[in-house]
């Protein structure tokens, strides 16, 4: 996720040090979210594009009329740590740790090369990581909806709909939902929800 590198180093590149944000703990499930302070981040110095397409609502309509009309299955996919499977191109240094820096590190600086999230581009970062993903999976990105993907065999046909690493996929073919399943689980790993029950807040039940 990141190298530790001297503090001269950065200043030298002249590029700038996001402050840390430290971990975030639940108390019922003791899991820590280590994210940086994107706001420190400074534009055409440590990074340049920031925009991702974003799921609608209405986007999910895609998946659900035809499932409710044909009666197909729709499953999920959670992508576990979505942001880590994706390199940053530019310099981006972030302040150690804190409650992480050994002796021998005081005064240095963390250089990452994965995404953190709240980083500026890291949205943007897995985006693109997923939509190569899919491409090589052979499935077409909508033209009007850039956050939906489909491919066609001859059993059926497969959707999916993304929201950052939720993944909803509704199709005719049993066979082309495990198929999904497989591609992403060879690239990224993924928690298997099954069918749909939740979708942004809204309970879906097949009857």
């Amino acid at each position: 996720m990141w190298f530790i590198v001297d503090t001269y180093q950065c200043c030298r590149e002249q590029v700038e040090v996001p402050a840390q944000k430290g971990c975030q703990w639940s108390d019922h499930a003791l899991q820590g979210t280590l994210v940086a302070q994107g706001f420190t981040q400074t534009y055409r110095i440590n990074y340049d594009e920031s925009f991702t397409p974003v799921s609608k609502f209405a986007s999910t309509h895609v998946v659900l009329a035809p499932a409710a009309t044909h009666n197909w299955e729709v499953h999920q996919v959670d992508i576990k740590n979505a942001y880590l499977n994706v390199e940053l191109t530019e310099k981006v240094y972030m302040a150690q740790p804190p409650g992480f820096v050994k002796a021998r590190h005081k005064g240095k600086v963390c250089r990452l090369y994965k995404a953190l999230y709240s980083l500026k581009q890291g949205s943007r970062c897995w985006y693109l990581c997923i939509c190569e993903a899919f491409s090589k999976f052979g499935y077409t990105c909508c033209q009007v909806e850039q956050c939906v993907f489909y491919k066609g065999k001859k059993c059926g046909v497969i959707i999916l709909v993304i929201v950052v690493d939720d993944l909803t996929s509704a199709s005719n073919c049993s066979s082309l939902l495990l198929g999904c399943k497989l591609d992403l689980q060879s690239k990224f790993k993924i928690s298997n929800m099954g069918e749909i029950h939740w979708l942004l807040g809204v309970e879906i039940k097949r009857d």
